[in-house]
């Protein structure tokens, strides 16, 4: 994103860089409005490429290229900006976010300030634990991680080619040392361009991040900087008789305005939804290869480049990178709402002056001292900066999980102590409501904290977690609970919807003496019909869930509970591709003895949900062992947490959601439970627990109900063990 001389830039590279970071700007601004603006890092990928290969290039011709002058450059260029970003953010934070973000924001800063924020967001983008979690202010640092990680092994891989020539040609390298950097390159480009394609098509969500899928973007500028007859700024300038029209001023004005199209068009079509980086990347690098190679030299390209307002957006692209995603963060927080049209042109000002303050101030006394500096001082002293930042936003890491694992040691105290009314306990199925005037106004977890109140499949330490989070495992995990020596043995199995009745089970047995065996994978309902989700996870929920049938067939259990997240997609299930990998579920193939079963004819995803479960809970009450469903519950408001650390907030009265907006998500249990009409097969809907007549509670009986958008709090969970205890009861005495 960055120049490497004092040499004055060339306008058509700030001109792309102006409208790259305008791109990238407008899509957090307004993403409904350019859908495609995040196509501008690709575009800052390749000018840092052609860029930063240029100059090595003019380096090792010249006789004076040295890895360690090059990256104390590239460290002084990049860093002070990037590091008082850094600072004024982490501050922000402290000052102005709840407490229950401290934890991840201020371990994304310490990533950023080490350069690592891309493989941390690519490990989140997989974990499922993590998948809830909000944007951090730091965010946008993974590009600045990729480029910089690129930064480190490019020269590695120029010196590399030069002891090649070196070897191939003699004890001196030539000219033709490029020739060799070009075939390297090629190699490069084309192995992460096809690591590219392959990942995004299994894993968007990590391919997005990771360095590997990057590279071949950089490289495409870097192969551009190698070829003297597409880069005439490399070569001398052609004499007028040897001018071609492939290279008249009008030829390359065509060819730079063909590639910013191709710029544009990725901008204003691509969408969340485009797989991406992948193959389509390959649009926005093109068309940024077309217009550095055009170099465009014709009176309307130039006169357009050579614009006041464009030059100096072009001056201050890395700048306003660094500060429009703090501000838009952070600035809701300050004024009590989302941003409105107001609010968002107020940032882009404010990231406009902040842009050229940091540049007036930072970044050009720095680069007019630069060359005084010698290598290793300014090399030492950034990752001294840089692990002081880490250090820092680490120790504020600690500072916040100590107090939310104090808030959760008092929860599990107050669950202790037996006090009336609490939990669930204040709304009873079938009975009157009740309350405890000393639980008014309490909230355990606190809010801030209930994001860690996670159930034993989830749980923190190593020896009780017993739930797969990763997209490719299959294999079935199982949590041993209740009274191990007991002749009733009962299995929780699904997906996180499910793991979080986990504790309220875990009460039942213990008090019922059952022993309690619990399967769970995230993301995976236990169903013949398959979810949508990435290649990855649909290929290995199809064989989790065929593996977790067969251990619970010759497991001797007496009940099966299950429950699923309602208001999902569905995969349908006569197509070869459900699975991701050619083979067809078998809800492909609705068994005998649901006559019901749905035909391809008739198909809707809401008939193929039903029909999943009806055809798996048939086989499994066929082998006389009962089902119990749990049905999903009722959703919040999507910032019921934020609403309940809000500083005026009603805790007893306030953030609730109407109950037909709480219900409205598409449930296939009960449909399936009335399809099979069984006595062994029922639903246990906890509805009214959770929703008066008119809404739903996000805090009862003084503990908060949801750890998040749509989970259940640990806590409140434990108190519902007295229902499912009444409401499973019936199941095992039948089959006993």
């Amino acid at each position: 994103m960055t120049d490497e001389r004092r040499t004055a830039p060339r306008a058509d590279i700030q001109a792309l860089r102006a409208v790259a970071v305008l791109a990238v700007v407008l899509y957090h601004l307004w993403p409904q409005r350019l859908t495609g603006g995040y196509v501008g890092v690709d575009v800052f990928f390749v000018i840092s490429g052609f860029l930063i290969t240029s100059h090595i290039a003019r380096d090792v011709d010249a006789g004076r290229f040295s890895v360690t002058r090059f990256w104390s450059r590239r460290i002084l260029r990049l860093l002070p900006a990037s590091l008082l970003v850094l600072g004024v953010t982490a501050l922000g934070v402290w000052a102005l976010a709840p407490v229950q973000h401290w934890e991840q924001w201020f371990r994304e800063i310490a990533a950023s300030a080490l350069y690592a924020q891309n493989w941390v967001l690519a490990a989140n983008a997989v974990d499922y634990l993590a998948a809830d979690d909000l944007p951090s202010p730091v965010r946008h640092y993974w590009s600045l991680a990729v480029e910089e990680q690129l930064y480190l092994l490019w020269p590695l891989l120029i010196v590399a080619v030069l002891a090649l020539d070196r070897r191939l040609r003699g004890s001196r390298h030539t000219a033709g040392w490029r020739a060799n950097a070009v075939g390297v390159l090629v190699l490069v480009v084309v192995v992460s361009f096809i690591t590219s394609v392959v990942w995004t098509g299994a894993d968007p969500a990590y391919a997005y991040f990771i360095t590997p899928t990057r590279a071949w973007e950089f490289g495409a500028g870097a192969l551009l900087a190698l070829a003297p007859s597409m880069t005439p700024c490399l070569t001398p300038t052609p004499t007028p008789s040897a001018a071609s029209p492939a290279t008249s001023p009008s030829a390359r004005g065509v060819t730079a305005w063909a590639g910013l199209a191709m710029i544009v068009f990725s901008a204003v079509l691509f969408t969340e939804t485009t797989s991406f980086p992948g193959a389509w990347a390959a649009v926005p690098v093109l068309g940024t290869v077309l217009v550095l190679g055009a170099r465009a030299s014709d009176r309307f390209t130039g006169r357009l480049a050579g614009l006041p307002p464009v030059r100096f957006l072009g001056d201050v692209s890395y700048a306003v990178y660094l500060w429009h995603w703090p501000l838009i963060v952070l600035v809701p927080y300050v004024t009590g709402h989302d941003l409105r049209t107001g609010d968002k042109v107020a940032v882009l000002a404010a990231t406009l002056v902040l842009a050229w303050a940091t540049r007036r101030w930072v970044e050009e006394p720095v680069r007019r001292r630069r060359g005084r500096l010698r290598p290793w001082p300014a090399i030492i002293s950034a990752g001294l900066i840089g692990a002081v930042v880490a250090g820092i936003s680490l120790t504020a890491t600690y500072t916040a999980r100590e107090h939310v694992r104090n808030e959760l040691y008092a929860a599990t105290a107050a669950a202790a102590a037996g006090v009336a009314c609490f939990g669930a306990a204040a709304r009873p199925p079938q009975g009157e409501p009740c309350a405890n005037p000393d639980l008014a106004g309490t909230a355990v977890p606190a809010p801030e904290a209930v994001a860690a109140d996670l159930p034993a499949p989830f749980a923190e330490s190593a020896t009780d977690r017993c739930a797969s989070t990763g997209r490719e495992t299959t294999e079935p995990v199982v949590c041993e609970r209740g009274d191990r020596t007991s002749g009733v043995r009962i299995a929780l199995v699904g997906d996180s919807h499910a793991a979080h009745y986990a504790s309220a089970l875990v009460g039942a047995a213990e008090t019922e003496g059952w022993a309690l065996d619990i399967f769970v994978k995230a993301g995976c309902p236990f169903s013949d019909a398959v979810r949508m989700q990435d290649d990855v996870l649909t290929a290995a929920c199809v064989e989790w869930v065929d593996r977790t049938e067969r251990v619970l067939l010759d497991g001797g259990y007496a009940l099966v509970v299950t429950s699923q997240m309602s208001g999902v997609g569905w995969e349908n299930p006569w197509s070869a591709a459900t699975t991701g990998t050619g083979a067809t579920p078998q809800a492909a193939t609705p068994q005998a003895t649901t006559p019901q079963a749905t035909t391809p004819q008739a198909a809707t995803p809401q008939a193929w949900a039903k029909d999943g479960l009806a055809t798996l809970w048939q086989r499994l009450a066929a082998e006389k062992l009962p089902v119990a469903a749990i049905a999903d519950v009722p959703r919040p408001r999507p910032d019921v947490v934020e609403c309940l650390t809000a500083p005026d907030v009603d805790l007893t009265a306030g953030c609730r959601n109407p109950r037909g907006d709480a219900t409205r998500a598409f449930d296939p249990q009960g449909g399936a439970v009335d399809r099979l009409d069984r006595p062994d097969v029922v639903l246990v809907d906890l509805t009214d627990v959770y929703c008066d007549a008119r809404e739903c509670h996000p805090v009862i009986g003084g503990v908060t109900v949801y750890r998040d958008a749509d989970h259940l709090s640990d806590t409140f969970a434990g108190t519902l063990a007295p229902y499912l205890a009444n409401a499973l009861a019936p199941l095992l005495r039948a089959g006993s």
